[in-house]
């Protein structure tokens, strides 16, 4: 389907996490945003294998800067804990849909009606941006606190 598509029609491809890292090169040379999908061994966004996948993901596409090769959109990824550590240009899910309903997590003040939690739920998330580059782990490691010997 990716050979037939016309290409002065912009599209949006998936990358699932579990294909070749050779078809994501592909479609990063072809396309100027990829999307990507948690799939196969890796379906759930976030698990410790999800990320051990994302890692490998990231490092491939992303530059010695941390740069993205082409913008990324992330698919389920609107969880904050994920999307901040990404660089990722956009990013959806069903987290409000599925949460707006969920009063317990909204503590002592909880809106009354859907739409309110719904746009409380939403502001929290947009009150947020994506990471501005891939941070390697070994690049982690010049954050850690330097210990000096005498």
């Amino acid at each position: 389907m990716l050979r037939r598509w016309p290409h002065d029609i912009n599209g949006v491809p998936v990358y699932h996490i579990h294909e070749s890292l050779q078809r994501l090169e592909r479609l990063s040379n072809e396309f100027r945003i990829v999307a990507l999908g948690s799939s196969g061994e890796w379906p759930t966004p976030g698990t410790s294998g999800w990320w051990d996948r994302i890692e490998k993901v990231m490092n491939f596409i992303c530059d010695e800067n941390g740069r993205p090769k082409c913008k990324l959109h992330g698919l389920r990824m609107m969880n904050p804990n994920i999307f901040t550590r990404l660089p990722l240009s956009s990013a959806d899910s069903t987290n409000v849909a599925q949460n707006m309903n969920a009063t317990g997590r909204f503590g002592i003040y909880t809106p009354p009606t859907q739409s309110q939690r719904a746009a409380v739920i939403a502001s929290r998330i947009e009150a947020l941006n994506s990471a501005p580059v891939w941070i390697r782990r070994e690049q982690l490691d010049l954050f850690e606190p330097m210990t000096c010997r005498v």
